[in-house]
C-alpha cells in the first residue's frame, strides 16, 4: 500500500471523526440551550392582567423573541443531525475514486477524491461531491485530453491518473490504476454481487452514456428509452439527486414527483436518496391521482395484466391496442372539441335587479340582460382556444364583474356571482356526467365498455382528459420536475393529461420491449417525443443480466444493436420433468444456495395460486404482495408484480408451448427473464414454447 495513499485515507477519517465529535457536541449544546430557554420561558412569563397593560405590551414582545428563537433552535438542531447522518455514513467509505487533472495553465496536477458528498477541512476540499462538476471528468474521461464547467467557464486540460478505490467499514482495503472509465473491475465486482432486498446506489460505477443524462442541463425535458437493465430507473434517482444539489437554492426533495408503478416498486427503490445524502422524493401513481379526481374505484395494472393473460379476449386485446394509439387521443380531441363542445347551447340570462314605479303607480322590473348571442360569441370566439373549463370561467368572470362594478359589490359577493353564474352557463350543456360523456365517445368508436363498479386501467387517463376539458381538475398538483418510469406502461392519452397537469421540466423513462399488453415501434417513441416536447434519447448497453440471459432473452423477441457488459455465466436452463414443484425444489437446493434473492415468476395470479398449494410443505417460500414481502429469500409472484424489480435467480415455471404461445405470453417471458441477475431457468411438464427454441441446455428432472 503506498505510504502517501494510506496518509491521506487516515487524514480523512481523521477529519471525518473529529466532525462527527464536533457536531455531536454543538447537538448537546443546542439541546441544553433549548431546555434552558423553555425553562425560562415556564419562569419568567405569565398572564398579565387588565391593570398591566404597558406591562402586557412589554412581554408579549418578549414571548415573541422567544419563541421565535425557539424555533432557530429547533432548526439548527434538525440541520446539526442531518449533517451529523451524512458524517456517520461517509466516514465507512469516504470517497472511491481519484484523478489527478493539470489544466492547461497550471503546471501541477490537483488531486481530486471524489465521493458521495463534499468534506472541507479549513476551507479546504478533501473529497469532491460526485455531484460537483469537476467530478464529471472521472466518469466521462479516460487518461489524456479533459475538460469540465462550471456556469459558462470551461476548465481544459489532462488526466495524468485515475484511481479507484476499495473502502469498507473505514479501511482502505486496495487501490488500482485505470486508464479507463468505470470499467472492468469496479463494474464487474459491482455486477457480480448478489442482489439486496432495495436498490443501491451506484455512484462509482455510472457509465458515461448514464452520465450524461445524470447531469445534462441542455434539455428541460428528457424521453430515455433504455433496454432491460440499461440502469433507467438509477438514472432518473441520481439525476434528482444531482439536481438537488447543483439548484439546491431553488429545488427540494419534496419539489420532485415521481410516479410509480406501485408500492412494491416505491419500497424497493426506497434507499438510493437516502444512501446519496437526500431526503426521499414525492411519490405517488396513476391509479392514486386517478382515483382521487374520478372518485371510483380504478382497476390496477397487474388486476389488467392478469386478466388478459390468463383468460385472453381478441376483442378486448384489440380495444387495448387503439386505446394505446395516438389515433385513440387524436379521436377525443377532436370529439371534445368538435361534436361534444357544439352541444354547448347558450340562452339569453335575464336578472331582476330591482322595481320601477311609473307614473301611473304601475310597477316595472328593472332587468339585466346577458343575450344568448353575446354568450355564444364569448364562448365560440373570443375564448375558442380554451378548454370549456376555461372559457365557462372566462364568461362567469366578465358577467360577474359587470355586477360588482356596476352595485360595489365585494369579493365576498362578486365569488359568489361567479360560481352562480358558471352554474347557469354549465346548465347549457345537455350532459355534463363525465362518464355517460365517456361511453358516448366510445360507442362512437366501437369500443367495448367492460367494467361497471370500477374504472378500467385503460380508461382513467380519457376520463380524466374529459373531466379537464369540460370542469378542470379539483386537485393542484403542482411540482417543479417530474419523474414517470416505465413510460411504456402509459398510453398517449396518460401521457397527455400529466402534460395538462404537469408543465415542469420531466424525465420520461422506459422500454418499449418491455411493454406486455401491446406492441410498440420505434415510430411510437418518435411521436411520444413530439408529444411531450422531449429529447430523445437511448440507452442500448445492459448491465444487469450476464451476457448469456441477456443474449437469449433479447434473441427471443429479435432485438438487435444491443451492447453487453463482459460478464459471463451459466447459459439459461431448461428442465423437462412431471413435477414442477419438486423441480423447483431441487433447483432451490442444488443451483441457488449461494444467492439471497429469488424469484419464481407466473404468467398470472391463477398460476401463482395453482403452484401456491403444490409447493407448501416443499419450500419455504412468500408470495409477492405487499413491499415487507422483498426481504423473503424465494418469492412466488407474476410477470406484472416483478416488473422492475431484478433477483439473483429466476426460475420460471409452466413453460410449455400451450401456455406461452403467442405474443402477449412472448412478451410476459421476455419481461420474466430480463428480471435475473446470475442465473435464469425454465421448467416445463409438457412440449417447452417454442420461444425457448434457443436453449441448449436442456435437462431432465
Amino acid at each position: 500500500m503506498d505510504k502517501q495513499e494510506q496518509k491521506y485515507f487516515d487524514d480523512t477519517i481523521a477529519i471525518l471523526k473529529s466532525n462527527i465529535n464536533r457536531t455531536r457536541n454543538r447537538i448537546n449544546q443546542v439541546q441544553e440551550e433549548f431546555v434552558m430557554t423553555k425553562k425560562d420561558l415556564a419562569d419568567n412569563f405569565y398572564e398579565v392582567t387588565k391593570g398591566q397593560a404597558d406591562s402586557a405590551t412589554t412581554n408579549a414582545n418578549d414571548l415573541g423573541n422567544v419563541f421565535t428563537y425557539l424555533n432557530q433552535l429547533e432548526e439548527l438542531s434538525v440541520d446539526l443531525h442531518n449533517r451529523l447522518a451524512q458524517y456517520s455514513s461517509q466516514i465507512k467509505n469516504p470517497y472511491f475514486s481519484r484523478i489527478d487533472f493539470k489544466t492547461d495553465n497550471s503546471s501541477d496536477p490537483k488531486k481530486i477524491y471524489i465521493g458521495l458528498s463534499n468534506l472541507m477541512d479549513d476551507n479546504n476540499i478533501i473529497v469532491y461531491d460526485w455531484r460537483a462538476p469537476i467530478s464529471s471528468m472521472y466518469y466521462d474521461y479516460e487518461l489524456g485530453q479533459a475538460s469540465y464547467s462550471v456556469g459558462k467557464e470551461k476548465y481544459q486540460g489532462e488526466i495524468i491518473l485515475k484511481r479507484q478505490f476499495k473502502i469498507e467499514n473505514e479501511t482502505l482495503l486496495s487501490y488500482f490504476d485505470t486508464s479507463l472509465a468505470i470499467e472492468d473491475d469496479i463494474l464487474q465486482e459491482v455486477l457480480s454481487k448478489n442482489s439486496s432486498a432495495k436498490m443501491k446506489q451506484i455512484v462509482s460505477s455510472i457509465q458515461k452514456e448514464q452520465n450524461y443524462i445524470v447531469r445534462t442541463e441542455e434539455f428541460d425535458n428528457l424521453l430515455v428509452q433504455g433496454v432491460a437493465g440499461s440502469g433507467k430507473t438509477s438514472i432518473a434517482l441520481h439525476r434528482a439527486a444531482y439536481l438537488l444539489y447543483s439548484h439546491r437554492d431553488t429545488l427540494k426533495s419534496n419539489d420532485i414527483l415521481i410516479m410509480s408503478p406501485n408500492n412494491i416498486f416505491s419500497s424497493y427503490i426506497s434507499e438510493v436518496l437516502p444512501q446519496l445524502g437526500e431526503d426521499n422524493l414525492v411519490e405517488t401513481s396513476f391509479e392514486q391521482i386517478s382515483r382521487m379526481e374520478l372518485k371510483k374505484p380504478i382497476e390496477s395494472r397487474e388486476k389488467m395484466l392478469d386478466r388478459i393473460a390468463s383468460a385472453p379476449s381478441q376483442k378486448e386485446l384489440n380495444d387495448i391496442s387503439f386505446k394505446s394509439s395516438f389515433e385513440y387521443l387524436g379521436e377525443l380531441i377532436k370529439f371534445l372539441r368538435g361534436d361534444f363542445l357544439n352541444t354547448f347551447t347558450p340562452q339569453t340570462l335575464s336578472f331582476v335587479v330591482g322595481i320601477k314605479k311609473n307614473k301611473d303607480e304601475s310597477e316595472e322590473k328593472i332587468e339585466e340582460t346577458f343575450p344568448a348571442e353575446m354568450t355564444r360569441k364569448l364562448f365560440f370566439e373570443n375564448f375558442k382556444n380554451m378548454t370549456i373549463a376555461q372559457r365557462i370561467n372566462k364568461i362567469a368572470w366578465q358577467y360577474a364583474m359587470y355586477f360588482t362594478k356596476k352595485r360595489h359589490y365585494n369579493k365576498e359577493q362578486n365569488r359568489g356571482l361567479r360560481e352562480r353564474f358558471k352554474s347557469l352557463l354549465y346548465n347549457f350543456l345537455p350532459i355534463k356526467d363525465i362518464f355517460k360523456i365517456f361511453e358516448i365517445f366510445i360507442t362512437r368508436m366501437g369500443l367495448t365498455l367492460l367494467h361497471k363498479d370500477e374504472i378500467g386501467y385503460m380508461d382513467k387517463g380519457a376520463l380524466l382528459i374529459i373531466k379537464n376539458y369540460i370542469f378542470g381538475l379539483d386537485h393542484d398538483f403542482s411540482a417543479k420536475y417530474l419523474i414517470i418510469d416505465e413510460m411504456q406502461d402509459f398510453t398517449p392519452v396518460d401521457l397527455f393529461i400529466f402534460k395538462k397537469m404537469w408543465s415542469c421540466p420531466s424525465i420520461v423513462l422506459g422500454d418499449i420491449n418491455q411493454c406486455i399488453e401491446k406492441t410498440l415501434s420505434p415510430d411510437y417513441l418518435k411521436e411520444m417525443s413530439s408529444l411531450l416536447g422531449t429529447e430523445l434519447l437511448e440507452l442500448k448497453k445492459t448491465y444487469r443480466s450476464t451476457k448469456e440471459i441477456a443474449q437469449f432473452a433479447h434473441n427471443m423477441i429479435g432485438i438487435k444493436n444491443i451492447e453487453y457488459v463482459n460478464r459471463s455465466g451459466q447459459e439459461p436452463r431448461l428442465y423437462i420433468t412431471e413435477d414442477v414443484a419438486n423441480a423447483i425444489k431441487k433447483i432451490l437446493d442444488n443451483e441457488c444456495k449461494n444467492f439471497a434473492h429469488i424469484a419464481i415468476i407466473c404468467k398470472c395470479q391463477s398460476e401463482v395460486d395453482k403452484l401456491s398449494r403444490t409447493l407448501k410443505g416443499k419450500v419455504n417460500f412468500k408470495e409477492l404482495r405487499d413491499p415487507e414481502d422483498y426481504n423473503n429469500r424465494v418469492l412466488l409472484t407474476t410477470c406484472a408484480t416483478a416488473k422492475g424489480i431484478e433477483f439473483d435467480c429466476v426460475i420460471i415455471p409452466y413453460a410449455d408451448k400451450d401456455n406461452y404461445k403467442n405474443s402477449l405470453d412472448k412478451n410476459i417471458l421476455y419481461v420474466s427473464s430480463t428480471r435475473a441477475l446470475h442465473k435464469l431457468f425454465f421448467i416445463t411438464e409438457n412440449t417447452p414454447t417454442t420461444f425457448l427454441k434457443d436453449i441448449k441446455d436442456i435437462q431432465n428432472l
